[in-house]
């Protein structure tokens, strides 16, 4: 299987390449030699920081099975479309901050959904000649009516990326402004309510994730702030190129420590 990052995921690499080597830049150029020590009211040294928000999932996912019999080939293609809110989302960042402009960590995130999924089956049949002429044709006598359900939809992401806090001005209104984003891998598990295997699909991808928000400190060590999210991953496994995306866009209330 060959595997084709999206352009526009090729892109977000890139721009998240470049905001990591301006924020090293950035952290390179303080004349403080204690970038990484703690200090009241800065992002400095141990990096944590846990969000609880709401979410809105939707992806379009594809199952395409081919089976070769002799110079005839069947491929069965079941197309699922979810749409689903969650407001269990839960998030985790570990890591580590720099210059209280920059924070390096990890970041893994579940939710549990519920919506509605949409999924119907297609069908297609290839004869190959001898001369290794083939002609694919749908067959119209094996496909599955479109059906409709409450799907219900359990989804993680890790990754690793970096929060940038760009405003050190403590007196600024714009103090504790914040810019995420982050690289990494999803899982999903949607079934069906009572529609056995068939309602039954899953997936996983690899994509981006990137958050804006604001902080307020509470005390020396500690901030709440509230965040905007949104996440795209491409699916990697035996899909066809219309069904083939995950996306959330997500808001949630953080607490940080460091």
């Amino acid at each position: 299987m060959i595997i084709r990052c999206s352009t526009g995921l090729d892109f977000m690499k890139k721009v998240f390449a470049i905001l990591i080597l301006c924020s090293v830049g950035f952290v390179c150029a303080q004349s403080s030699p204690s970038i990484g020590t703690p200090a009241p009211r800065e992002h400095r040294g141990f990096y944590n920081s846990m969000s609880f928000g709401l979410a809105y999932n939707w992806f379009d996912n594809s199952r395409n099975d081919i089976d070769r019999y002799g110079k005839e080939i069947e491929r069965d293609v079941d197309f699922y479309e979810y749409n689903g809110f969650s407001f269990s989302l839960i998030e985790f960042k570990f890591g580590y901050a720099l210059g209280d402009i920059v924070a390096f960590h990890t970041v893994f995130n579940m939710s549990f959904f519920v919506g509605s999924l949409d999924y119907y089956n297609e069908a297609y049949k290839t004869v190959c000649t001898d001369e290794g002429t083939c002609v694919e044709t749908r067959d119209v006598n094996n496909f599955e009516d479109p059906t409709s359900a409450t799907g219900y939809n359990f989804r993680t992401y890790l990754g690793f990326g970096s929060t940038f806090y760009p405003f050190r001005n403590k007196k600024s209104p714009l103090h504790g402004f914040f810019v995420g984003a982050s690289a990494g891998y999803t899982l999903f598990v949607t079934v069906a309510d009572g529609h056995g295997d068939s309602g039954k699909t899953g997936n996983g991808g690899i994509g981006f994730q990137m958050e804006l928000g604001k902080e307020w400190w509470m005390n020396d060590h500690f901030s709440i702030g509230v965040g905007l999210g949104f996440a795209h991953n491409g699916l990697v496994w035996e899909t066809v190129d219309s069904h083939k995306s995950d996306n959330v866009l997500s808001i949630s209330f953080r607490l940080t420590r460091g």
